[in-house]
């Protein structure tokens, strides 16, 4: 039988993840005969040899393969995907030792292998490398990989504090979903189900969901300050910071049942000095408003409620400070039950003078009934029907001091529209005429009492005039 050797021209590795192991290692070499002669066209019988620790190792895992040399003397396979003698392929734990590859051939397309040659993989083949990690802290069970290193994982980190930490300055994690053109639909699942995520659920739309059917209340904790819509971090001035064009915080309640429901509640307790549990703030701009209630639907609905309990609180308190300010200001109706009380004590007051005069400007006043121009200043929501009282101008010329000019800014009933409507008009302070009306009927009785002393005197003298007739006539 002629001299025939194998002359590897080539040889490369690849690696291929099937669905089912084992890994495979593309295999290409060229045969050549003693004198460098192709075999070309012809069947090739080879058994491949996975060697251990040197050339002449151990073997680890052993099969055989029938291929054919081509036209120009190539024989192509895949170690991992012929017939097994010994070991097992997907079990060879590359990163523990040096490994050497041994082919034998038969260039008939037998068993009489009469062609050996062994080199050493240099190179582990990557794929099958990691899949050990250069150690045993890996697996495969299946198409799922897993570690069983009771350690930490680093992924740009060498030293890793926790079970994955991963380091880097950008894309240091991400998560593709399946949903549109932009891949939106990743999700973050914590704990056993589907009650706590973090989706992308629409492109550059983020939902975080805490939701535990049927058991109590789901709850999520943020430790430190919060920004929405702030830009590059939130001013240390709250923990929740909300910039909008629009609605900033909206609290709904679809409420059922008789239950206390609650958008949004406030609380303060303890502390020292003022503190709030909203704070309304309408800040420079016209017609801003800190506080917006609202009350719509059935009957009783308020749009702010305001509840005081223990001693000196208030339900709502108001406050004003500087030129055409109102520490409250009600645009149509003001009803009350209970007492309407304003500081009358004495210690609260100085240059107390008593009031003179109070008939004579009384007479003077000109009761009217009106009513008011409700179209053409709709948006001051002034009442409706036949009133009494007072022209403010006219008012004026006899008590100045009850005439206060103001100035109201008011905004569109309609949202769409953004305009408001400057109204300035003169007021009258009603209260003050309870004592000026006081002080009249106390004049005016002063008067009446001195008309009956006069009265009754000339009643008395009449009588003493009858009595002295009556003397003169008998």
């Amino acid at each position: 039988m002629r001299k025939i050797s194998l002359i590897i021209s080539a040889l490369f590795f690849a690696i291929t993840l099937f669905a089912q192991t084992p890994e495979k290692m593309s295999y290409q070499a060229v045969v050549r005969d003693a004198n460098g002669q192709l075999i070309t066209n012809s069947a090739v019988g080879v058994r491949i040899s996975v060697l251990q620790g040197s050339s002449s190792g151990s073997a680890v895992y052993v099969e055989t393969q029938n291929a054919t040399a081509n036209a120009n003397g190539l024989v192509s396979f895949e170690i991992g995907d012929g017939t097994p003698v010994s070991g097992n392929f997907s079990n060879i734990n590359w990163g523990s030792n040096s490994y050497y590859l041994k082919t034998e051939t038969d260039p008939n397309g037998g068993s009489n292998y009469s062609i050996s040659g062994t080199s050493q993989l240099v190179s582990v083949p990557y794929a099958l490398y990691a899949k050990s990690s250069g150690s045993s802290d890996w697996g495969q069970s299946g198409n799922d990989i897993y570690t069983i290193n009771s350690g930490n994982v680093g992924i740009g980190d060498t030293d890793p504090q926790s079970k994955l930490q991963i380091g880097g300055t950008d894309n240091s994690l991400r998560i593709f979903g399946t949903q549109g053109d932009y891949n939106h639909g990743g999700t973050l699942k914590f704990g056993d189900d589907d009650y706590v995520t973090l989706q992308e659920d629409e492109d550059d739309h983020l939902r975080v969901k805490a939701n535990r059917i049927n058991m109590e209340t789901p709850r999520m904790w943020i430790n430190g300050d919060v920004g929405i819509g702030v830009g590059e971090a939130p001013e240390q001035v709250a923990k929740l910071h909300v910039v909008a064009n629009g609605k900033s915080i909206r609290g709904k309640v679809d409420a059922t049942g008789t239950n206390w429901n609650i958008g949004v509640e406030g609380f303060i307790s303890g502390g020292e000095g003022t503190n709030w549990g909203v704070y309304g703030y309408g800040g420079a701009g016209i017609a801003n408003v800190g506080v917006y209630g609202f009350g719509d639907g059935n009957i009783g609905a308020k749009g702010v409620h305001g509840f005081a309990q223990g001693m000196a609180g208030f339900g709502i308190f108001g406050e004003s400070n500087g030129d055409l300010s109102w520490a409250g200001y009600f645009d149509g109706n003001l009803g009350y039950t209970g007492e309407f009380l304003g500081p009358s004590d004495a210690k609260l007051k100085r240059e107390v003078q008593i009031i003179n005069g109070a008939l004579d400007k009384v007479l003077q006043l000109q009761p009217k009934t009106y009513f008011f121009k409700t179209d053409e200043y709709d948006q001051l929501n002034l009442a409706k029907g036949q009133q009494v009282g007072f022209i403010a101008q006219e008012v004026q010329e006899i008590f100045p001091e009850f005439v206060k000019e103001n100035v109201i800014y008011t905004s569109s009933k309609d949202p769409e529209i953004h305009e408001v409507t400057k109204t300035e008009y003169v007021g009258i302070n009603y209260l003050n005429f309870i004592p000026i009306l006081t002080k009249a009927m106390q004049e005016q009785q002063e008067q009446i009492e001195s008309l009956k002393r006069e009265n009754e005197d000339l009643k008395a003298r009449m009588d003493r005039l009858e009595s002295l007739v009556e003397q003169m006539s008998k």
